[in-house]
């Protein structure tokens, strides 16, 4: 005859438990995310070069969605596979109104122009993106941007992302202006995920340092906000 009393529910086990929802960070490093972005365009060239524009663009939404219905089915974070869709719908429109290819890529364009113009800007302003990103990691007060010792640490960390963004734009429009598909797509992937998180791993080692250089402490800011 079973213990457990009748009015409490079954105990679960760990691999019963559910997991927690990823955070942020844990979206950024997962290596699903250069498939779910970067497979559309891919695709899309690909078929593109081999058939026509029509096939090739439903060929691509088609890849998108299922990416995107395997990591539902899955229970897997849908973050970048619903990116990868919407990024990917806008493309194909662009690029059938267009008539190119090449239009596929212009939504990839204006966007990290926009951001290379935001993030360049907030640095001019005195008010570098990064900061109000990293600042709660370190407890700093809100007016941290007062303090021109941690602003300038801030601004090259939000200047990384800058520059990518910046490089993104030129060889985006660049290419695009030229007609070249091929290079376009392999742009799309080298410039995606991978150099996004060679800036982000770059803010993560620097950051810190450069903060100790300037006569900050990060570890002691820490611990004077906690206590």
């Amino acid at each position: 005859m079973s213990t457990e009393r009748a009015d409490q529910p079954p105990s679960q086990t760990d691999s019963e438990r559910p997991l927690p929802p990823p955070g942020p960070m844990d979206i950024l490093r997962d290596p699903r995310a250069l498939v779910d972005t970067g497979l559309g365009p891919v695709a899309f060239i690909t078929v593109n070069a081999l058939t026509d524009l029509e096939t090739a663009a439903i060929v691509a939404i088609a890849i998108s969605v299922a990416i995107g219905l395997y990591r539902a089915v899955r229970r897997e974070p849908l973050t970048n596979a619903v990116g990868g869709v919407l990024g990917t719908g806008i493309a194909v429109f662009i690029a059938l109104r267009t008539g190119s290819a090449s239009g596929f890529f212009v939504p990839r364009a204006f966007q990290n122009a926009g951001l290379a113009i935001a993030f360049w800007g907030s640095i001019v302003f005195r008010r570098p993106l990064v900061g109000f990103i990293v600042s709660p990691i370190y407890h700093l007060p809100p007016g941290w941007h007062r303090d021109a010792r941690v602003r300038r640490a801030f601004a090259e960390g939000t200047a990384a992302f800058a520059l990518v963004f910046s490089v993104r734009a030129v060889v985006y429009t660049t290419l695009i202006m030229l007609e070249r598909e091929e290079a376009l797509a392999g742009a799309v992937v080298v410039l995606g995920w991978p150099a996004f998180l060679g800036a982000l791993w770059f803010c993560y080692r620097y950051i810190p340092r450069r903060l100790k250089q300037l006569g900050i402490d990060p570890d002691d800011l820490r611990r004077k906000r906690e206590h």
